[in-house]
């Protein structure tokens, strides 16, 4: 695991496969689609990170999107979106942004289903059916 040290600051974008802690400060995108991403308490990112998981301990300002996990753990702020097929956020975290949770789940149904193959409207039952066509005039 790399990590960014207390104390260290970096401003650009970081890329890579390996995991990576911060506990130090990231100005900019962090892209690691295969690895994780722990921002430690002490920690801040500045920017979106994307990685296979996230762990937010320290400070975000910017959207996380995680392909299987993202914890937001009792100490950590988030100010931006979250993405992810799972999320955890401890009580006590501070989140103010949208949450998409079981994302991947939700598009791979969507991918599967195709479009022009579901009517607009069917009725569960014949019963609804029924109730939905309309009645001839009483009398």
């Amino acid at each position: 695991m790399s990590s960014i040290a207390e104390g260290l600051k970096i401003k650009g974008e970081v890329q890579g496969t390996e995991d990576l802690r911060v506990d130090g400060e990231i100005e900019g995108r962090i892209s690691l689609p295969g690895a994780a991403v722990v921002i430690g308490p002490k920690g801040r990112v500045t920017g979106d990170v994307q990685a296979r998981e996230v762990v937010l301990e320290g400070t975000a300002r910017g959207n996380l999107t995680a392909r299987e996990r993202v914890r937001i753990a009792a100490t950590g702020k988030l100010e931006g979106d979250v993405a992810s097929e799972r999320l955890v956020i401890e009580e006590g975290a501070r989140v103010s942004g949208k949450v998409d949770a079981g994302a991947a789940e939700a598009q791979a149904r969507a991918a599967a289903r195709p479009a022009a193959a579901a009517p607009a409207h069917t009725p569960a039952t014949p019963a609804a059916a029924s109730a939905t066509a309309p009645k001839p005039p009483i009398g």
